[in-house]
């Protein structure tokens, strides 16, 4: 049985909230490695939200909107995870879960002692089904979900650390490869990641991410970036895909993850704000909202003595 895998991530170009990147794993017959797991799993998964029979499973971007909130998402995110026994039923205990915790949660005025229950918007009597369908399909066994927060101080010292947001995105995607690489680098691994922005070549990244191991580059170009890596009886195929949320449902899976947890994170944050200043509108901490929301708060942060570093991103 090989192993399949996605990583993609949530929160790259926000100024306010966390960078969150996760993997996503399956285990698959040896022979059905190279084919579409949406065909696979075409009985208990769809790529449409208006198909509430099955879960949908596509680009986070496809299935949330500011209008319909998270439902989608935390339908499909909180069923996989119950079905690889990362089942939870608070936010607490889906970091516990998903991200091992979160290092550093209390240094965050909003999010010390943050928690709440999940679902917050779906229905949490369809997470059992969902659960059981998705563990009873032949086509496909899910293993799992891996789930890293950067949240907004770490990510500040890794940008002043490595130079570049770009360069601190591929330390946390190097960690999460490391892991799978640890994990089932044994079984044939096949790993497909989102591509990040223009960059074409990875082969330099990857030596240093694995050193020693032996890496041949198989293809590189705009469409897509493809590396074979072996050391010993390990073995791994690394793609890296433009909109690889379009074309790899694993790739998919990890985006709805990443995105889930950040909206979670951003619900408490946004909470806190609004508890000290009746009236103020929520952010998702993009660009231009982003702007607003600190003209709003600048009073208050004053007063409130917080630390900026934790608040806003430098890059």
């Amino acid at each position: 049985m090989a192993v399949v895998a996605g990583i993609d991530e949530a929160g790259y170009g926000p100024r306010l909230g966390p960078l969150v990147i996760s993997a996503a794993a399956f285990e698959v017959p040896d022979q059905a490695a190279d084919q579409c797991l949406w065909t696979r799993l075409d009985a208990v998964v769809t790529r449409s939200r208006r198909d509430r029979a099955r879960i949908a499973v596509d680009d986070s971007k496809r299935l949330f909107s500011q209008a319909t909130g998270v439902r989608h998402i935390e339908r499909t995110a909180l069923a996989f995870a119950a079905a690889a026994g990362q089942e939870a039923t608070t936010f607490q205990g889906l970091l516990t879960g998903l991200a091992e915790g979160a290092d550093g949660l209390a240094t965050y005025p909003w999010y010390e002692g943050a928690d709440c229950p999940v679902p917050l918007a779906a229905d949490a009597g369809q997470v059992g089904p969902d659960a059981r369908r998705l563990q009873e399909t032949p086509a496909a066994r899910f293993l799992g979900v891996r789930s890293i927060p950067v949240l907004v101080g770490e990510y500040n010292r890794l940008v002043d650390q490595v130079g570049t947001k770009s360069a601190t995105l591929f330390l946390k995607n190097a960690q999460l490869l490391t892991e799978l690489w640890r994990d089932w680098g044994d079984r044939g691994l096949i790993v497909h990641v989102d591509k990040h922005g223009g960059r074409n070549a990875y082969g330099l990244l990857l030596h240093q991410t694995f050193f020693g191991a032996r890496i041949a580059t198989l293809a590189e170009g705009r469409d897509h970036s493809l590396y074979d890596v072996r050391d010993g009886r390990r073995r791994m195929t690394i793609g890296f895909y433009m909109n690889g949320d379009a074309r790899h449902l694993p790739i998919a899976l990890a985006s709805i993850y990443s995105k889930y947890l950040r909206e979670l994170f951003m619900h408490h944050f946004n909470a806190f704000w609004t508890a000290r200043l009746p009236g103020l509108k929520p952010t998702a901490g993009y660009a231009a909202d982003a702007n607003r929301f600190l003209a709003d708060t600048q009073e208050a942060r004053q007063r409130l003595a917080i630390d900026e570093r934790l608040l806003i991103r430098i890059a």
